[in-house]
């Protein structure tokens, strides 16, 4: 689990370091074609963050990924999240500007929304249901990123590609769970009071068992961050499959 700040802190300095290792998701078997949301505070989606996110490469297939797989870097792989790079990277050659695509009337959806906007007719979007046309999106500033997950059936083969400056990894038919695709993208301000607190009803007995005195309950700051730190965490799978991926990082 990446370090974190007190629930308590707001800011998070620029030479933070924290270990990109996600932790891995719960186990989705019997979870098929259903929906995950995963918490990604904004302390992980600084251009720092994302640069330690992009050169990890924590991700096995294309467009549809393992489930031990980084969230977030599967956004920044399949074009809705833009990484970053270290400043030796042309990001020219990355292909991260797209073309718009032309609609019916000659113009595109992007020119249609900023005339919209200037107008005062609508608002930047904070939530995308497909990866934007123009190219993945850099976060805006002060916010936290709701990823939501399509629960997918094991694939025969994941494959390799370099997509958006990411390249995935290539995983054989070995893999002993689920997988899974980016669904939607979503901004949000989840304030400064729960941004770092594990939701659900586990989390809040275990925070209303620490209220109540020493030797009563564990106090425990939950964070669903990069992956999704919930109960009933793959820590098995990370012995097995996942600790046979880690292992064959070094070699790929």
């Amino acid at each position: 689990m990446p370090t974190i700040p007190a629930p308590t802190s707001s800011v998070l300095g620029s030479d933070h370091v924290y270990d990109n290792i996600p932790n891995p998701l719960p186990r989705l078997e019997g979870k098929g074609n259903s929906t995950m949301t995963i918490r990604v505070p904004r302390y992980f989606l600084t251009p720092q963050s994302r640069k330690a996110i992009c050169a990890g490469r924590r991700l096995w297939g294309t467009d549809v990924y393992t489930d031990d797989s980084d969230p977030v870097a599967a956004a920044m792989h399949s074009g809705w999240l833009r990484g970053a790079w270290s400043a030796d990277v042309d990001e020219s050659m990355l292909s991260l500007d797209l073309q718009p695509t032309l609609n019916t009337a000659g113009t595109t959806a992007e020119s249609d929304a900023a005339a919209s906007a200037q107008a005062g007719d609508d608002k930047p979007p904070t939530r995308l249901d497909s990866p934007p046309p123009t190219g993945p999106v850099a976060p805006p500033p002060n916010v936290d990123l709701h990823l939501t997950l399509l629960i997918l059936p094991s694939l025969e083969k994941y494959n390799s590609s370099v997509w958006h400056g990411v390249k995935s990894r290539m995983w054989g038919d070995n893999h002993d769970g689920m997988s899974f695709k980016i669904e939607r993208m979503e901004w949000v301000d989840e304030g400064v009071a729960s941004r770092n607190e594990e939701r659900g009803g586990a989390a809040r007995r275990r925070r209303l068992a620490a209220l109540q005195g020493p030797g009563v309950g564990k106090r425990v700051h939950g964070l669903l961050g990069v992956g999704a730190n919930m109960a009933g965490k793959r820590q098995a799978n990370i012995g097995g499959a996942m600790g046979t991926k880690m292992a064959q990082m070094v070699r790929v």
